[in-house]
């Protein structure tokens, strides 16, 4: 990022600040996703391995009672039993261990025999049991094949459950042949089952499907409310999430134990998962909050220890061109290089209004003598006037016509300036007043005794001095030059203003003839005023000419 692009100090401050928050905050999000996950893969692969150690407890425990059946099939056949010899293994092999409550064997040479500690358990339902788990599938899914084709099950005689191993070995009536069913009581898995204590929440038994719960740890035997509302079959060791029959969403392990129906299946709240979400956020949130908090002090103190004392510093600057001027802020407080800036900011402003006032005194001084010269000019003006009318009065009628023209033009230079110091300075000129006034003076110092020379301007139209004076000798030119010619009965002058913002001057007059704006004098004083002819002349008037203001 270009700091530069930022055009104050607090923006260029605060983008270097992003600078250094923005990667921390990065790496903190990635390391807080990395743990996260690290966390869950943990989880599951703790859930999987409890549904795995229960599957090989389960596993184990067949496996040795496979042990026994296999035991008591070669012991009996190694010595050549006889038919009552081998009922009576059978009885004293239910009989002197506890848990196992019937076994039936089928040996070479087509002895059988069956035995039971129960009287459900006959000959009849044992002879049956084997011949519907001769029938069904055989487990290969663990160690333990090689010593025979087996299957794994649990049988219900009456209202009993019973731990069901099948195992086969060779063909019916070979010398090395054999068969044989065990049945161990439910409760002796129940012992086996138990791994020690499960996390709370955590529901673990061996199912069979559809859902028939055979032992459960964590739950009542009854209670199958924890199962998932639908029970997968697979043969793989596996994970997911499901809603329970009991409406609860949580996450659910299963392994098979023995084809096709038998499963270890656990149940797991979400009681990790959300602590580790839990701990997500707060391993997320607070480097986070933290990097907020320190932005928004470093903020904080970018306004209190830079822009306050830099805005006071822009008011006092901005301050200056008003009436009430004010110092730049000087606080203990302020860093030392911007006290320095304000002081010498103040050091400039003292500076400067000391130059002001001295300045002020020497533009009053020198606005008074240019008054004073001014009324000197306009008395000066008035004095040779008066001797110019004097003068006139005294010579011959010859000499009046000239004297008086002289006079006229004295008087006009006297008028303007008059009306440009009415108000104690130098201002334009009101062309209203000065026309009017240049007008009634020709009406009586060339003919007097009626007025034939009228002068009208627009109100709020002023020309300055040095061309409203021009414009009032052009006004007396032209008068004079009528009267010598052909003594005009009337002249008309008009100012007005123009649509593209400037003003018409309009001179008419009784003479058709235009010879008054011919002469070198008239041209001077337009090109003084700035006047440019428009058209040509009228056979009743001299003509119309735009003067700019």
């Amino acid at each position: 990022m270009n700091v530069t692009a930022f055009r104050t100090v607090r923006g260029r401050l605060l983008a270097l600040i992003v600078l250094v928050i923005l990667p921390i905050a990065v790496i903190t999000a990635v390391t807080a996703v990395a743990t996260y996950r690290s966390v869950l893969s943990s989880i599951e692969a703790s859930q999987l391995q409890t549904v795995g150690n229960f599957s090989v407890r389960t596993r184990l425990w067949y496996r040795e009672s496979l042990r026994t059946l296999l035991a008591a099939n070669a012991t009996l056949a190694a010595v050549g039993a006889t038919q009552d010899q081998c009922r009576a293994a059978a009885e004293r092999l239910v009989s002197d261990n506890i848990g196992v409550s019937g076994i039936s064997l089928r040996m070479a040479g087509g002895v059988t025999c069956a035995a039971g500690n129960d009287a459900r358990l006959s000959p009849d339902v044992l002879t049956g049991l084997i011949d519907n788990y001769r029938g069904r599938s055989r487990s290969a899914t663990w160690i333990g094949t090689e010593m025979a084709e087996t299957s794994y099950g649990v049988t219900l005689v009456g209202d009993q459950r019973y731990m069901a191993v099948y195992a086969r070995r060779g063909a019916a009536g070979s010398p090395a042949g054999m068969e044989g069913l065990l049945l161990v009581n439910a409760t002796i898995m129940d012992r086996a089952f138990d791994l020690g204590s499960l996390g709370g929440g955590t529901i673990v038994g061996l199912v069979r499907l559809p859902g028939e719960v055979v032992i459960t740890r964590g739950a009542a035997e009854e209670d199958a409310s924890w199962l998932p509302a639908d029970l997968p079959a697979t043969n793989q060791l596996r994970r997911w999430e499901a809603t329970s029959r009991s409406g609860m969403t949580a996450t659910f392990g299963m392994q098979q134990v023995a084809e096709p129906d038998l499963f270890v299946l656990a149940r797991f709240d979400q009681q990790a998962e959300r602590a580790a979400f839990l701990q997500f956020i707060a391993l997320l949130l607070t480097p986070l909050v933290t990097l907020m908090v320190l932005f928004a002090v470093y903020s904080l103190a970018i306004d209190t220890n830079i822009v306050r004392w830099i805005r006071g510093i822009e008011a006092a600057a901005l301050a200056r061109a008003s009436q009430q001027p004010q110092e730049a802020p000087v606080d203990a407080t302020m860093p030392d290089d911007i006290r320095r800036v304000s002081e010498a900011f103040n050091a400039l402003m003292s500076d400067q209004a000391d130059r002001v006032e001295r300045l002020n005194v020497t533009i009053g001084a020198n606005r008074h003598l240019v008054r004073e010269l001014h009324h000197r000019v306009k008395n000066s003006l008035q004095v040779v006037q008066s001797y110019i009318s004097l003068a006139r009065r005294q010579h011959g009628p010859e000499h009046r016509s000239v004297l008086a023209a002289i006079e006229a033009k004295v008087q006009v230079l006297s008028i303007a300036y008059r009306h440009a110091l009415a108000q104690g300075e130098m201002r334009p000129v009101e062309l209203q007043p000065f026309l009017d006034e240049v007008a009634v003076m020709l009406n009586g110092l060339l003919q007097a005794g009626r007025p034939w020379v009228t002068a009208k301007a627009a109100e709020d139209l002023a020309l300055v001095v040095d061309r409203a004076i021009p414009l009032g000798l052009l006004v007396v030119e032209i008068a004079c030059h009528a009267i010598e010619e052909a003594h005009t009965d009337h002249l008309a002058v008009e100012v007005a203003p123009s649509e593209a913002g400037n003003i018409t001057l309009v001179v008419a007059t009784d003479d058709r003839r235009t010879g008054a704006m011919d002469t070198k004098i008239a041209h001077g004083l337009l090109r003084q005023i700035g006047a440019t002819r428009r058209g040509q002349a009228s056979e009743d008037g001299i003509g119309r000419w735009d003067v700019p203001l």
